[in-house]
């Protein structure tokens, strides 16, 4: 197939959308698709220039209304000029619903147009919370209607969870095409390495910290990702689990929240700040369970990412996040649990060696056929062919395979 991929996250944006559409980009092409990408970058710079000047016009508008404005329209401005209509793309895959009106206002509905849905609250919800727009404001009421109209108008959607198609579908027209291709990893690439193996890159854990249980958490410091949760937990694991190590590794806008909340509660010791690294399989090899805190989430890659690593997994019953460990329905901790149990809940496992052994084997058979990369990509290429209008392949079974085992 001749596939275009379209997305307002440009190249090396700290972002899980850019990561997933350069993977299935490499993915697709491996299978001998012809793959174009196109994001905002592509717009050549006579054209930056032109619609900047028009981004800074419309800025120009009192309140935040003429800001916003400007920025969503000149996105799919943007992408539109971007798209070289002389190919003959059999369909478009948009990471997001304003490049793919974008890429159908360009190619005039002559391709097929699939929009994947990433976000984690309705779209426009989500710029209201991450910019603080005022939720009853001009501003905010724009925002809802603007993506409440391009979602009225995308004929086919794909999911990479079931919570996103359940948000979604009622704001869909009642014709749209859905399926749901869940986020996918290389279960084999992140498997335990063998004995003998050379050290991959970065920091060694278990050095680190050595004879010390270490629980892990990785993602941006964020509110959303809500680290400081797992901070307040730390305070009781500290009593209840002497010698536990909490690791935070990523970066963000709650860095010194972070740090003054660790000082405050002398957890300098018991919670250690290690900072972004974009090696994540060894650290996961390491840790003695992997917490996801996160309160608002679609289909976390970090949390198959640690399934796949053979390390056990408890997360916040947030969003996608209970469909990854539907086979451990225990360890999706509800939303209102205190810290404090939380921390009873990782103490008891980590006293327990056959338990949180069990826990990790459960959840690696649970995920191993549904969430390898190889079955996102025949779930997504199944839905493309549909969209074209062509017949999907015939579905090829997944060979089971054994668990790895904990370190």
């Amino acid at each position: 197939m001749n596939i275009l991929l379209t997305s307002l996250q440009v190249p090396g944006a700290a972002s899980g959308v850019r990561v997933h559409y350069e993977r299935l980009s490499a993915l697709l092409r491996a299978q001998g698709h012809q793959v174009t990408v196109v994001t905002l970058n592509d717009l050549p710079a006579w054209g930056q220039r032109l619609v900047g000047a028009l981004r800074h016009g419309l800025a120009l508008l009192p309140g935040p209304l003429g800001k916003r404005l400007g920025l969503e329209l000149t996105d799919v401005i943007k992408i539109y000029f971007a798209i070289d209509r002389r190919q003959a793309y059999d369909v478009v895959n948009a990471q997001d619903v304003s490049s793919g009106w974008a890429a159908r206002l360009a190619l005039r509905d002559r391709v097929p147009v699939v929009v994947t849905g990433h976000y984690n609250d309705h779209p426009g919800e989500e710029i209201i919370k991450q910019v603080g727009l005022k939720p009853n404001g001009w501003t905010a009421r724009f925002e809802l209607a603007w993506f409440n109209f391009l979602l009225r108008r995308t004929k086919f959607f794909l999911g990479i969870s079931e919570y996103a198609l359940r948000l979604t579908r009622p704001l869909l027209p009642p014709d749209a095409r859905t399926a749901i291709a869940h986020n996918g990893v290389d279960m084999a690439a992140f498997a335990r390495p063998a004995p003998g193996t050379p050290p991959a890159p970065g920091p060694d854990l278990r050095a680190l910290f050595s004879g010390r249980p270490i629980v892990l958490n990785i993602g941006q410091w964020e509110a959303r990702k809500n680290q400081q949760y797992l901070v307040q937990a730390a305070i009781e694991l500290r009593r209840l689990r002497p010698g536990c190590v909490t690791v935070l590794v990523g970066k963000g806008e709650d860095e010194a929240l972070l740090r003054a909340l660790i000082a405050r509660h002398g957890l300098e010791n018991d919670v250690v700040l290690l900072g972004y690294h974009p090696q994540v399989a060894p650290l996961l090899h390491a840790a003695d369970v992997y917490v996801h805190t996160a309160t608002r989430e679609n289909c976390p890659y970090v949390v198959i990412e640690a399934l796949a690593a053979g390390c056990p997994v408890l997360a916040l019953a947030a969003g996608g996040s209970p469909e990854l460990l539907a086979g451990t329905p225990e360890a999706s901790v509800p939303k209102p649990t205190p810290p404090a149990a939380l921390a009873a809940q990782v103490a008891a496992l980590l006293a327990d060696p056959a338990a949180l052994h069990g826990l990790q084997q459960r959840q690696y058979a649970y995920a191993r056929p549904r969430f390898d990369v190889a079955e996102m990509v025949r779930n997504t290429l199944a839905f493309y062919q549909q969209a074209a209008g062509q017949a999907p392949p015939r579905p090829r079974p997944v060979a089971p395979a054994a668990a790895p085992q904990l370190a």
